[in-house]
């Protein structure tokens, strides 16, 4: 005889919350600091990630890549190439990131999981920017995760969100 339940896995119900009940319910699930560690569900890293990035605990996002893991911002203001290799220069991104309150959050419905990748558009605010007048930029988020780690972490911004940059800032090229 089989035994049916009616459980639903830990991955399928935070695919379904959206971005802020996401980062909402992992913060609140689990007390005190998060590690990466603890899981190999991209969806639960990102989670991690978010609420790490919005409470600017700088620890907590290092501790969430890699020691080798690459991540990417284009573009850039300052026109550099936006790679960062290691720890070492994430630390440099992330403590510019967290002095400019810098804050995450997943649009809802847009989280993608796909084994050990996942896709969102992420909406981003920082003070730079709405010092501008916009309050929030968005930015398509691809990132693979290795041993509950993020290994690359790729966000770059939507065309849209270039266009009123530029706009801001007076420029058309």
């Amino acid at each position: 005889m089989t035994a049916i339940t009616h459980s639903v896995s830990r991955r399928t119900a935070l695919r379904g919350l959206g971005g802020a009940g996401l980062a909402t319910a992992l913060a609140l699930g689990l007390p005190g600091r998060t590690s990466a560690s603890s899981s190999d569900d991209p969806a639960a890293v990102i989670a991690a990630y978010i609420a790490a990035v919005n409470a600017g605990d700088l620890d907590a996002i290092l501790d969430l890549y890699a020691d080798d893991a690459v991540h990417i911002f284009l573009p850039t203001a300052d026109g550099s190439a936006g790679v960062c290799l290691g720890k070492e220069q994430f630390t440099m991104w992330y403590e510019n990131s967290l002095a400019n309150d810098d804050r995450v959050e997943v649009a809802d419905g847009t989280l993608a999981v796909d084994g050990n990748q996942a896709s969102f558009v992420a909406r981003i605010s920082s003070a730079p920017w709405s010092k501008l007048g916009l309050d929030e930029l968005e930015a398509q988020a691809d990132l693979v995760v290795i041993d509950g780690r993020i290994m690359t972490h790729v966000v770059t911004l939507t065309p849209e969100s270039v266009r009123q940059l530029q706009a801001t800032r007076g420029s058309t090229d």
